[in-house]
């Protein structure tokens, strides 16, 4: 999750601001992007990747992915496992095999996108920047848009709505600086945000909804919903790693 445009190079573009990129398949280029980069994983991603491979996200998480901590915020990070050749594992000569289920970072590429709450009642604050990674030809084609066309064009915003629920966790007031989660801790972590397979029975145990503060009706919604269920695993956390 980035936090700030500060941790990000490039121009940053104004609301309207258009540019010039389409990326397909006779682009010398093509392909090219998805080779030795990091490609972070939030959990609205894992949520979709996993039900385009149709695999427990147990296996998922033992074989797809790679945790680490993110340098800044310190929370608990995935990203996909790249191949031994630095190439993403989903990636064909034809393009991306999973594509309808691509990740956030992939979606807006080649901009970057940085986010922050917006504050109680308003929308979180948002900037997009130009990537220019050189080699990419893209930048050369004529197709002219603009940051909310190309939100549209890649079918960013489910992503964006559940992603930016997150911020409710990774950017609560609560948070004094960079954490530091013990191992118990980070299982949670992981179990609330990515292993939704785990987290469900203990949302359904019993005593569960009064002793963290949910109400029927919300443990309802989420046992019947899994983007309910990881915005139930958002608010948990926020309860049992900073008391809130």
């Amino acid at each position: 999750m980035i936090e700030s445009g500060g941790e990000l190079g490039g121009q940053r573009l104004a609301p309207g601001q258009s540019f010039n990129f389409a990326c397909r398949p006779g682009l010398a280029c093509f392909n090219t992007c998805c080779r030795d980069k990091r490609l972070p994983l939030l959990p609205y991603d894992f949520l979709r990747l996993r039900r385009a491979l149709e695999l427990p996200a147990a296996q998922v998480l033992a074989q797809r992915v790679e945790l680490e901590a993110d340098p800044v915020s310190g929370w608990p990070a995935l990203r996909i496992r790249l191949t031994d050749q630095g190439v993403c594992p989903f990636v064909t000569n034809e393009g991306c095999s999973v594509y309808p289920h691509r990740p956030t970072c992939c979606r807006v590429y080649p901009l970057a996108r940085a986010v922050r709450p917006g504050g109680k009642g308003r929308k979180p604050q948002e900037i997009f920047l130009r990537q220019e990674t050189p080699g990419c030809l893209g930048w050369e084609e004529p197709d002219e848009l603009d940051v909310a066309a190309w939100v549209e064009q890649q079918g960013l915003a489910p992503y964006q709505k559940v992603n930016n629920y997150c911020l409710r966790l990774f950017m609560h007031p609560a948070r004094q600086g960079k954490v530091s989660l013990n191992q118990q801790q980070t299982h949670a972590f992981i179990s609330a945000l990515y292993n939704l397979d785990a987290f469900q029975p203990l949302a359904a145990s019993p005593g569960f909804g009064e002793k963290f503060g949910f109400d029927q009706d919300r443990l309802d919604l989420a046992l019947a919903d899994e983007e309910e269920l990881l915005k139930l695993g958002v608010d948990w956390l926020a309860g049992v790693l900073l008391g809130k």
